[in-house]
């Protein structure tokens, strides 16, 4: 997930299942064309396409697959199986914004990058296989300079909390936070840095409030979050969270 959102990838909407049938709302780039567009389940990365359609248009094909549409069957099927499990389903896409040329010639940013991804992603529903190892990121960074959209911070905190590692929090690379400490994160679908290092670059997730009922965020780190958790913990250990800004936290061991 964190390599999408690097690349420009944004969450524009999310399926959901209506009177047993399956819907989506799009809150942005409904009539887009020429994009490449993802499903991503708790911050895992489930599926990657490309359209020349509308995004509306082609999500509609998702809804309502023809007999012979083998793809859209498929992805039809995985989507209700995970919001019947009270999974949500969100939709990202990485908007084409014409500006790419070589020479006279645009270049469709779409059709030149979904190889590509999928070959080293290898997200399940496309079914291929993964056939490059993820590269460690290794860049040093000031930890108390660095500057979000919003603000600048530093690493003493005046909001904090202790998080339970919970089994699915464990497993799957997010948490929730607590209502009391809602007000201080940001909007739904925000990206939000996640420090787990003073000397590294930060996780990109993003924060999620349809998860919840009662719309306090959900922070989606995805696959690399969920490695660390696993690396450095075990289930039911208390993690310290430190909010720096609305949208960036420090995760570190309760001492």
């Amino acid at each position: 997930m964190n390599r999408l959102l690097k690349i420009g990838f944004q969450c524009v909407g999310r399926w959901k299942m209506v009177d047993g049938n399956l819907e989506f709302e799009l809150t942005s780039h409904a009539y887009s064309e020429n994009v490449l567009y993802a499903f991503v389940s708790n911050g895992n990365i489930k599926y990657i396409g490309k359209t020349t359609q509308k995004l509306k248009n082609r999500m509609q094909g998702y809804k309502r697959p023809g007999p012979t549409q083998s793809t859209n069957i498929k992805n039809k099927a995985n989507i209700e199986k995970l919001l019947k499990r009270g999974e949500v389903v969100d939709i990202f896409v990485l908007p084409d914004s014409g500006l790419m040329h070589y020479g006279d010639f645009h270049l469709n940013l779409a059709a030149g990058l979904e190889d590509s991804l999928i070959s080293v992603i290898s997200p399940p529903w496309n079914g291929s296989k993964k056939n490059k190892k993820d590269k460690n990121e290794t860049k040093k960074i000031n930890v108390k300079t660095r500057k979000t959209d919003h603000l600048a911070f530093d690493l003493n905190a005046t909001i904090s909390f202790d998080l339970t590692l919970e089994k699915t929090y464990y497993k799957s690379g997010f948490f929730n936070v607590k209502k009391e400490f809602s007000e201080f994160f940001g909007k739904d679908k925000d990206e939000i840095e996640i420090y787990i290092s003073k000397d590294n670059e930060p996780l990109r997730g993003y924060i999620n409030r349809s998860a919840t009922s009662n719309n306090s965020p959900r922070i989606m780190g995805g696959r690399e979050l969920k490695e660390w958790f696993q690396k450095n913990f075990n289930v039911m250990d208390k993690i310290k969270v430190d909010v720096l800004s609305p949208v960036s936290i420090f995760l570190h061991k309760k001492v």
